[in-house]
């Protein structure tokens, strides 16, 4: 709940407005000890900041069973990337990546492309996963079939009362909010605010840019929660606000942040935008617009016992039907597509192995005003192996909304033929193409009599955790 000082004090008493999570409210007149036992006398004064007076029902963390329960379901999420693109960023088994640091490269990784493939069935992108299955489908599935399991061990590590007697709802809510992180995350840039008792208050920054201090935008201010510890703990208070940046995920009534947060050093902080951050926090606690929770929760998604699972990830009917459709290539098309093929026959291609290249094909950027000469690069790079291994060429697409089959093919067979092997995986960002590009290899390999498959997949533009990513 939220409490907000709505006048004087009076005879050692504050007036305040409670605003339950339900929406109901409610008017009492409390001592200044009982609203927050940390006050100070300096700051009894009428014009000194509400945010001292804020009251929320839980610690600045959460519980220690959610904290564990939240970690290990996204190191999982993170750890089905990995399987997606063939092991591409982790070679090791499940236990060994669970044990990692959750700062370690593979981590960050697996971390960019979770949530462009959250929802994504593999096989419309080129994966291969059992059951054709989404990384969140599948995840859902593992945490109801060992449920019982792990209720005995999460739910008893002092659950919230929404969980029921013995925490036996906990999986359950965790899956709710599991299919919420889709649409209702928060990624971005943020200034870790202040540190106060109940979370820690975060600025968003609107603009990537950077740009004058007084044209900075700056946006919603939240109140999020730890994991293991208290968001920005460990930062001198001295050295705050600290631009940083992280994703939010809705969990129960609150919001908290995914474990993994890079502080960006490179912002310089003056005193003016301290003071316009410090201003901008102080208003939204004025006004009440401080977010603490994701927008289910805000129409009462917890105020009532969770569903049964029922997955509504899986393919419909017309989607199975659509991915039995073999693509047609043109005469052009296929005479482009067996060069390529001879050319692996010639080179004794038998399959994706462990070191092979990797040929990523991205556009430079994915916007009209951000890439206006339509570039498309083509990365040639081996897992592993620092930046010498890396070999860049670039061809451009004639319009909008991005590069067709017939401009890929040539500029494909022009590449392979200059690093003289065939790559384990073609990564590419037209998902659209991903399926005509296999079809249209395997016909032309059929034509030849050559059985081998080139794997393609799709790899996603980038996410705000890419981008995050690759600037630290």
């Amino acid at each position: 709940r939220l409490a907000v000082v709505t006048g004087a004090i009076n005879n050692g008493r504050y007036p305040l407005k409670i605003q339950h999570l339900t929406g109901e409210i409610e008017r009492v007149s409390l001592k200044a000890q009982n609203i927050n036992p940390f006050l100070k006398p300096e700051q009894e004064a009428k014009e000194k900041s509400r945010l001292d007076f804020i009251n929320y029902s839980s610690d600045a963390k959460v519980k220690e069973g959610h904290g564990r329960l939240l970690d290990q379901v996204l190191m999982t999420l993170r750890y089905a990337v990995n399987m997606m693109n063939g092991g591409s960023f982790y070679e090791g088994e499940w236990e060994s990546f669970m044990r990692l640091p959750r700062s370690h490269k593979s981590v960050m990784m697996c971390n960019s492309q979770l949530f462009s493939l959250y929802t994504l069935k593999p096989s419309s992108a080129g994966y291969r996963m059992p059951d054709d299955k989404s990384i969140l489908d599948s995840t859902v599935q593992s945490l109801i079939d060992f449920e019982d399991n792990a209720i005995n061990y999460f739910g008893k590590m002092a659950a919230y009362e929404k969980d029921g007697r013995g925490g036996k709802l906990i999986i359950r809510n965790f899956v709710r909010a599991m299919k919420s992180w889709d649409t209702e995350r928060i990624s971005g840039e943020f200034w870790i605010a202040r540190i106060c008792k109940s979370g820690t208050v975060v600025v968003q920054k609107k603009d990537p840019d950077f740009r004058e201090i007084d044209e900075i935008e700056l946006g919603d201010v939240f109140l999020v929660k730890g994991i293991g510890s208290q968001v920005g703990e460990q930062v001198p208070k001295s050295q705050l606000p600290i631009l940083t940046r992280t994703t939010f995920l809705p969990l129960y009534d609150m919001l908290v942040y995914d474990g993994l947060m890079i502080m960006d050093s490179r912002f310089p902080m003056t005193p003016a935008l301290k003071n316009r951050i410090n201003a901008h926090v102080e208003k939204a606690v004025r006004e009440e617009t401080l977010i603490y929770c994701g927008e289910s929760a805000k129409k009462g998604l917890w105020n009532e016992e969770p569903p049964e699972h029922v997955s509504d990830l899986n393919a419909t009917k017309e989607e199975e039907e659509e991915e039995t459709i073999t693509y047609e290539p043109t005469p052009s098309q296929l005479r482009l597509a067996e060069k390529i093929m001879s050319f692996a026959k010639d080179k004794n291609y038998q399959g994706r192995k462990e070191g092979q290249a990797v040929l990523v094909i991205r556009k430079l950027d994915f916007t009209r005003e951000e890439n206006p000469n339509k570039v498309v690069g083509l990365n040639w790079m081996y897992p592993g192996r620092d930046e010498s291994g890396y070999d860049m060429d670039f061809f451009f697409f004639g319009k909008w909304p991005g590069y067709t089959l017939d401009e890929l093919l040539p500029e494909l067979l022009k590449k392979l033929k200059k690093m003289d092997e065939i790559p384990g995986l073609f990564w590419m960002c037209e998902q659209s193409l991903v399926k005509p590009l296999k079809d249209t290899l395997k016909a032309a390999g059929d034509k030849l009599g050559y059985s081998e498959t080139l794997i393609v997949q799709w790899y996603p533009p980038p996410s705000v955790e890419e981008e995050a990513y690759h600037s630290m």
